[in-house]
């Protein structure tokens, strides 16, 4: 990875729009007309596929806030944000959210750590949206929230730096002891093999972006959040040079765990569904958590990944193993 003095986000523009309890009406910043648009298109088709579940009010006032990133892989503009489950005064559901467009040059430099970069903006962004949905005055929050700015600098060196020490003293052990997973179905040894081979096709048809997402286990541990998030990017990366590709990244809790979802083929309506239904996940999710069923017959005849596999037996294997083992094995 390469390291940069700065990361420019370039001409920064933060919106919000939704519902929130204390109006009786949708509520929007009076600037970002077009972005508005655009995000409250995708939500609004994507609440019309929801509301076609019978249980829908209950999933949707369960949910969690949810993070986001949209990015190209070719493209020099991306958008941040989070939204929240929320409604008006009079109960009509639909999300609250905040979002902030800007201009990056390059986004393969800035993909990988972008978890890192935009930390402290979104999680601004999410503790306001938070307050905003519930306060019975929202005015001051509002402001303050339409006032937010992101750091159009970023210390690039600064980033990699960080990155770099946690991979080099994060063991598979540490990263398995962090993750919030089901332990019977899969080890991290069999996730992290099976975002390779899953992603792999990429290398070969990459015309096609991968039709389904991959629902990937996060931490608890907000400390290592963004970092634990850039590894997952950094790996997925590894696939992503050679074309044009429609990044949608989501961090959210599902079914009482932290997930990172990452799409490829953009930000569809179904999508939306998802992040509040659990009920049409394998239709446009696969969960690497589910992946012991099949990765080891795909390990036993990738003569490529046999080397990777056999590392990811040793516990004491450090992420920064893991990774350039990773790039060896799948990209050469």
């Amino acid at each position: 990875m390469s390291a940069h003095k700065t990361i420019k986000l370039r001409n920064p523009g933060s919106v919000y729009f939704g519902k929130i309890s204390s109006r009786g009406d949708f509520v929007k910043s009076t600037s970002g007309t077009k972005l508005i648009s655009l995000i409250d298109s995708w939500a609004a088709q994507g609440m019309e596929l929801l509301i076609a579940d019978p249980d829908w009010k209950a999933r949707y006032d369960d949910g969690a806030a949810i993070d986001f990133l949209f990015a190209g892989t070719r493209k020099h503009h991306a958008v941040c944000g989070s939204m929240i489950p929320s409604c008006d005064s009079s109960s009509r559901r639909f999300p609250f959210i905040a979002a902030t467009m800007f201009e990056i040059d390059d986004a393969m430099d800035f993909l990988p750590l972008s978890p890192l970069f935009l930390e402290r903006h979104i999680n601004h962004q999410r503790a306001l949206i938070h307050h905003i949905a519930k306060t019975h005055d929202a005015a001051d929050a509002l402001s303050a929230l339409n006032e937010i700015s992101l750091e159009s600098e970023v210390d690039g060196n600064k980033h990699v730096g960080s990155y770099e020490h946690f991979l080099a003293n994060t063991t598979l052990t540490n990263l398995t002891n962090s993750l919030a997973f089901d332990r019977e179905q899969a080890t991290v040894r069999q996730m992290i093999l099976a975002i390779g081979y899953l992603l792999q096709p990429v290398l070969t048809n990459y015309a096609i972006p991968p039709q389904k997402g991959l629902a990937l286990p996060m931490t608890r541990d907000p400390s290592q959040a963004a970092f634990i998030k850039a590894l997952w990017i950094d790996l997925i990366s590894t696939f992503l040079p050679r074309a044009e590709f429609e990044l949608s990244i989501f961090s959210c809790m599902r079914r009482g765990n932290p997930k990172l979802i990452v799409t490829l083929n953009g930000a569809t309506p179904s999508v939306f569904q998802v992040l509040f239904s659990e009920r049409c996940e394998e239709d446009y999710l696969i969960n690497v958590e589910h992946s012991a069923a099949w990765i080891e017959e795909c390990a036993s005849q990738e003569p490529a990944t046999f080397k990777l596999s056999s590392y990811l037996e040793h516990d004491a294997l450090s992420l920064r193993q893991l990774v350039d083992t990773f790039r060896q094995s799948f990209s050469g």
